[in-house]
This record gives structure tokens, sequence and C-alpha cells, in this order.
């Protein structure tokens, strides 16, 4: 007798990849069978990898948009087809089964990965050994007698998979059915008819026409006919069934009979409108987030806007009161913290939704860098840390978004001041290895247990510790900066000893491989609020529905020496340019009557509208927004809060152009 293998080595050597994962992705197992297709030893993958970064950037979407939710909803999902990335970066295309176990407390997910490309060879053959059956069906009346003693293995394996196989003979009319066929629409042969009247009576009115027409186009044609159409039961219920076959004709070329073979797909139609509707309703869902994070942001930034404003007059008229001062630094902080959070909140959601356009071009990464410890350097003070800084005397030059690199290094260095105690140490360094720029951050905070780093990037995500001791957030700043990161074509990782022993992120940015004579970015500070009284006195309109906002932004700006009115609806608005003849517009764009692109179009038709500067001032900063106010004739679109500075320097560049 011989002895069978045991069950690790059957488990290790199955004939396809295994693999459990915790129900956030991560690995706790892999067989031998799925490392060595991928590549990877066990030790690389179990307990530091998700499973969902082993799939392509378009799987990671499908398994966020589908096969999550299908676990998590039906506890199963079956034939999936996703790309895996192997270690050598070559896509595997696999088909996925899933289903989801409860052992005590913890759930698992058991994935079974089959290589596609096998199953298309196996598809082939099945396709073909079908042809063969088919083309056999054609001498079945002739070899009726010689198959009879298979006939019941061949019924057993139809019946199995819900086929069928019926003939008709195109000089009688007659219609031969199987007994699988008869069986599977529940009729008995007294009662079935045998005649094409009979057998057409069965099928779907509106399918009819177009069955017939098929059959007749692959006998006129001398091919094969693939359809699908609708089938009676006995009960009244109608089986979705598709149909395949061809004719027979004589050594003349006349057509004797057709044959088909027909399969219920019953089953398999309503899975898919199951899953069409699931669909549906997440794009409705994920549609209706969408449009929710947008006013929101909308809304928030709307009563900033008058905010900033008071701040910077505030800044006119303070002096030299020390708590006039001290207040509105502290307004001032809040203020930009919370502009910055509404940001970060819908570029996050741009970034997911692969929406997020890059403006690339060869940058100093070097200068960069210095220019976002400038913007966090407030909060590392104010936190009274130790902070140090290396990076190297010659340039780094990276093809990317030099705003964006600016982000991530500004949250990178905002997140480890948060997450470190007072006093604590900051180190940043930047160096080049081979063809890589590498960023570190590195703190002396609160660190990360290590069951959480798989975790730290996902949006929303904040561990309890961090909420217990940060100065707040929505938990999106890491998974933004992942975002950004990867649409650079880099990556990041998160390296942690555990509680209280600090963190460090590591990003590697592609190095240009031309190192040409690059421009290093400008750093020179803006011009002051206090600067600005040298600009030239202008005549500015401000159409804003938010009275506070209106005013408070034309009192800051007759403080900087314009003549200002200020209005606050669409139509007033038109009646106060034709009368007041601005030099520049500043207009709301969601006006109570009618809407700031058509207050533009109505400006710009008229002739002395033509050389107005007009500026969309709005809450709505989307990129569809901006295009809109291009295409209603604005020159420039500020998002509020509207930075006074932003607003001085446009003002100051169109004096200069005059």
């Amino acid at each position: 007798m011989h002895t069978l293998p045991d069950l690790a080595f059957t488990y290790e050597y199955a004939a396809c990849g295994l693999v459990t994962t915790e129900i956030n992705g991560t690995i706790r197992r892999a067989n031998a069978t799925f490392c060595k297709w991928l590549g990877f030893a066990a030790s690389e993958i179990v307990g530091i990898k998700r499973i969902q970064e082993l799939f392509t950037v378009g799987g990671r979407f499908f398994h966020h948009t589908h096969l999550a939710p299908l676990l998590q909803m039906q506890g199963s999902v079956a034939e999936i087809q996703i790309d895996l990335i192997g270690q050598n970066g070559i896509a595997i295309p696999m088909l996925i089964n899933a289903i989801r176990h409860k052992q005590g407390e913890q759930r698992f997910d058991e994935f079974a990965f089959m290589v596609a490309t096998d199953r298309k060879v196996y598809e082939r053959e099945l396709i073909s050994a079908r042809k063969t059956a088919e083309e056999t069906l054609q001498s079945l009346y002739e070899a009726q007698k010689e198959l009879h003693e298979s006939r019941d293995i061949l019924s057993i394996a139809i019946q199995s998979a819900r086929m069928g196989v019926w003939s008709e003979n195109l000089q009688t009319h007659e219609v031969w059915w199987s007994l699988e066929l008869e069986q599977l629409t529940g009729f008995i042969s007294q009662k079935f008819g045998d005649t094409e009247e009979d057998f057409y009576e069965l099928i779907h009115p509106a399918d009819r026409i177009p069955f017939a027409t098929e059959l007749k186009k692959a006998v006129a044609t001398h091919a094969n006919y693939e359809i699908q159409f609708r089938l009676q039961h006995a009960n009244g219920n109608w089986l979705t069934m598709e149909g395949r076959g061809h004719a027979v004709y004589s050594e003349k070329g006349e057509a004797l009979s057709i044959f088909g073979l027909v399969i219920d797909i019953s089953d398999r139609k309503a899975a898919e409108q199951q899953l069409h509707e699931l669909n549906k309703q997440l794009s409705i869902s994920d549609r209706r987030k969408d449009e929710f994070l947008a006013t929101l942001a909308h809304e928030l930034r709307n009563p900033l806007a008058p905010m900033r404003n008071v701040l910077e007059i505030m800044r006119f008229k303070e002096k030299d009161n020390p708590f006039i001062h001290w207040s509105r630094d502290i307004i001032e902080r809040h203020v930009s913290q919370m502009t910055h959070l509404v940001d970060d909140l819908m570029e996050a959601s741009r970034i997911s939704q692969g929406r997020l356009e890059l403006r690339k071009k060869p940058i100093d990464l070097c200068e960069v860098t210095l220019h976002a410890v400038e913007t966090s350097q407030a909060l590392i003070l104010e936190s009274k840390h130790h902070f140090k800084m290396n990076i190297p005397g010659a340039p780094l030059i990276i093809d990317a978004d030099s705003t964006r690199i600016i982000q991530i290094i500004s949250n990178l260095l905002t997140n480890a001041a948060k997450y470190t105690p007072s006093g604590g140490e900051i180190y940043l360094s930047l160096t080049q290895d081979n063809d890589d720029a590498v960023l570190s951050v590195r703190d002396s905070g609160i660190g990360i247990p290590p069951e959480q780093l798989s975790n730290i990037f996902t949006m929303f995500s904040q561990l309890k510790p961090a909420l217990e001791r940060s100065q707040g957030g929505l938990g999106i700043g890491l998974s933004l900066v992942r975002g950004l990161v990867e649409l650079h074509g880099g990556t990041i990782i998160a390296l942690s000893e555990g509680d209280s022993k600090g963190s460090e992120f590591i990003v590697r940015l592609p190095i240009l491989q031309t190192q040409k004579e690059t421009a290093r970015t400008n750093t020179s500070a803006p011009l002051s609020a206090l600067e600005t009284n040298s600009i030239n006195g202008k005549r500015i309109l401000v159409v804003d529905d938010n009275v506070d906002a209106a005013e408070s932004l034309a009192l800051l700006l007759e403080m900087s020496g314009h003549i200002t009115k200020s209005v606050h609806d669409g139509t007033t608005g038109l009646t106060a340019a034709e009368e007041f003849r601005p030099d520049v517009i500043l207009l709301d764009i969601g006006l109570p009557d009618i809407n700031g692109y058509e207050v533009a179009r109505r400006i710009r038709q008229k002739t002395w509208g033509d050389n107005i500067l007009l500026i969309a001032a709005t809450g709505w900063g989307q990129q569809k927004d901006k295009d809109l106010a291009t295409a209603a004739g604005f020159d420039k679109h500020l998002t509020k809060p509207i930075d006074y500075q932003t607003l001085n320097c446009l003002l100051e560049t169109t004096r200069s152009q005059a």
C-alpha cells in the first residue's frame, strides 16, 4: 500500500496558490506554490505585506471597490481575475476564489489563486472539446445505435452541466429534443411538441425573431451560430439559455438539418445582474461621497474667508499691542490648520479617484526640502523640538510637481511634530542611493505598534495613542503622502520598534537620469501685508452673498489703498459694475439669484467689461470649478479663504503689466 503525502506537504505544493490573510489583507500564511509563482520567499511577504499590495494599481482599486465589499457582505467571492505583480515586476493574471472564516473571535480570509494563463489553455481545450462534440452531433442520427451504450454516461455529463441538445429537420421541420433538454425545461415526452411551431412557442416572444434570424444566417453562410435567448419552463418561468450549433449539408450543399447545444445560464445571468446592481450602488455611494466632500469643503471655506480677512485687518491695526499680536497669531494658526484640513481631505479624495493631475518639471529636491522645512518650522518651534537636518550640497534633480513634494515633506514633518512629546528630537536627512533620492524623517515620538504598521497609510486611520496625544487631525495626512509619492513613481515605508520608541518614514523618489542645469526653486518670502501699501490704488468691486466676507475683504482692500464697493447678489453686482466701473471684480460663484459664472459672462459681453480683471473668489476649488470659471471669462480663480498676500501679489502683477 502506497503512503500518501502528509497534509502539510499537500498544502505547500497544492495545484493552486493558497494564502490566509487578516481581514485587512495582512498575509499570515502562503504556500510554496503561491510564493514560487510570484518569486518571493515566504519570509518576504508573511506578516509584512497585505495581499492587495501584490496587486497592480487597477487590481488595488478593484479590491477596494468590489472584492473587499463582497467579502464583507456575502463572505465569499468566486472567479475574479486580477493581475498580481511578481518579484521581477511582471504582471501575472490570476483567477481568485476567496472565503471569509471565523475562528473564535478572529476572522480570516482564505484565498485560492490560479494562474489565468493555465486556465486560458484549459478553456481553449474545452472549446476544442466542445467543437468536437458539436461535430459529433452531425452524425448523431446515423451513429445513434453505436452510441447507445454510452448514452447514459453522456446523459449524466450533460445533465450535470445543465445542457441539452436539439435538432430540426429542415426538410420536414420536425424537431427532436434530447431527454436532458426535456428534463431541463420540466416537460415530459407526451406533452413536448415536436414541430418547429411548438419549439418557437416556448421561446420568449421578444427573442423569436433574433433566434430565427441567427439560425438562417448560419445556414446561409455555412457558419456556426451562438445566441442567448429565453426558453419557457413548464412552470411558466423563463430560463436564460446560451445556444450554439450549426447546419448539416448534403454533398450538393443543400441544408438538411440544424443541430443545437443549449446551456442553462440563468444562475450566471442572475449573478451578473446582482453584481451589476452592486456596482451601481457602489458607484452611487462613491458619487454621493464626492459630492458631500465638495459641499463640505465649500461650506467650511465660506466662514474661513471673513476670519482670514479680519486677521489681515488686525495685522494693520495691532501696532505695538502685544496682546493683539498674540491673539491674532493664535487665530491665524488655527484658521491655517482648518484650511489645510479641508485641502488635504479634498486632495486625498481626488487621489483615490485618480483625478489629481501633477505639474511636473525638473526641480532640485534639496531646495524644495528647505522650503518645506520653512513651512513646518512654526509647529516644530512651538513644540520646542530639537530639529536636525542633513542634506547634500549638490543638487538632486527629480521630475516632480514642486508643490506636491513640499506637501509630502511638510506633512511628514508636521506628523513628527504632532506625535512627538514636547522637547523631542526630529531628524531629516536627504541622500542619494544609486538612481533614487532617499528622504528620511525620524522622530523620538510615540512610535507605532508593529501590528499597525501595515495600516498606518490607510485613509482616516489613527492610532489610539495618537488620538490621545496628538494635536488633532482627520487621519488622512499619511494616506495623502503615500498617494502623492506613488503618483511620482516613488515608494514610502514606515519603520518603528514599537510604542514610545519613535518612528521613521522613508521616501524614495527616482532621480532624473539626465542631470541638466535646473533653476533652483524660488523660496523667497512673498510680500508681507505691510508692504502692499506700495500698490497703486485700484477700483475694486466685491460681490459675495456672505456679508461678513464681502465687507471685511472690502475694508482690508481699502486699508491697502484701494477704492472698494461691496454688494451681495448677482443682479446688483451687474448694476454696480456698470456704475462703479471697477478695475477688478472679486466675484463669488454661489450667489442667491444668478450664479457668478453668468455674471461674468454678462460683464464680458459689455464693451466696458473687456479690460476688467475678473477674479473668481469661491469655496468651490476642484479642477472642474476652475475650468468652468475660465470658460465663463474669469481671469483668475482663488479658493476661499483667500490668502491676502497671494491677492496682493496678483494685484501688483496686474499693475506692473498695465
